[in-house]
């Protein structure tokens, strides 16, 4: 009887110690935060500033990426948008990317929402990425039993170039931007937004971030054909 139990027993724990022998796949799990201040200048507020903040969660081959911002001109901004890439070959990736942005304009009573889906394809020295977004626009203080109607485009082509200096991965990096789009606005396709930007890699964690930036401006663009300029400054740091 005592070897019925034995064998019993020995056949109960096979299983267990089959399944504690697998190798337990762990994922790649790391996080940046970046925190910047904006000072901006246009012919319809003048001096500006603000803050920008950023925080970004790396899951094996996907970013998520929340973004902040408050301007000093009554003008606040907030962007969720997922990320997977896939390498396709020894030297490129291709990668897909979805965002949810809004934008409320306080001073005005307005605000605008944004849903984009794009793809592109990173090299170490360049990324190209080219897709759709759709834009509403609406008061703030809406009357929900009005028979006004939002303004809505429906259909927007976004696209985006990065040509990098130095490498991405490079401890130090200076990279141009063309594109008409980035994380708080978007704009028509015939409205360019043009970026000039550097990274400094000083510690093993730390980062010193910059960037300039020149875009049309004005309120939506619609009478006006004069730009501002946006610079940013700050640190990023990196938990793991």
């Amino acid at each position: 009887m005592s070897r019925k139990r034995h064998i019993f027993l020995l056949i109960c724990l096979l299983p267990t110690l089959f399944l504690n022998a697998q190798e337990v796949k762990k994922h790649d799990i790391s996080a940046d935060f970046m925190a910047q201040g904006v000072a901006g200048y246009n012919h319809t507020y003048r001096w500006y500033g603000g803050t920008d903040l950023k925080g970004v969660l790396h899951v094996d081959n996907t970013d998520v990426t929340l973004n902040l911002e408050g301007l000093s001109v009554q003008t606040y901004a907030m962007g969720l948008s997922v990320s997977p890439s896939f390498q396709v070959c020894k030297t490129g990736f291709v990668f897909a990317e979805g965002t949810l942005s809004s934008r409320i304009f306080e001073k005005y009573k307005i605000f605008e929402f944004v849903y984009a889906g794009s793809v592109g394809y990173k090299m170490r020295h360049f990324s190209a990425q080219v897709g759709l977004f759709s834009r509403t626009i609406d008061d703030l203080n809406r009357d929900w039993h009005s028979t006004d109607s939002p303004v809505t485009e429906p259909f927007n082509l976004l696209y985006k170039v990065k040509v990098s200096i130095m490498g991405f991965d490079h401890p130090w990096d200076i990279y141009l931007v063309g594109g008409n789009f980035n994380d708080y606005e978007y704009e028509r396709m015939w409205e360019p937004i043009f970026a000039l930007g550097g990274r400094w890699d000083y510690k093993s964690r730390w980062s010193a971030l910059a960037e300039v930036t020149m875009q049309s401006a004005g309120l939506f663009h619609g009478t006006v054909k004069f730009y501002e300029m946006t610079v940013r400054a700050g640190v990023m740091f990196k938990l793991k």
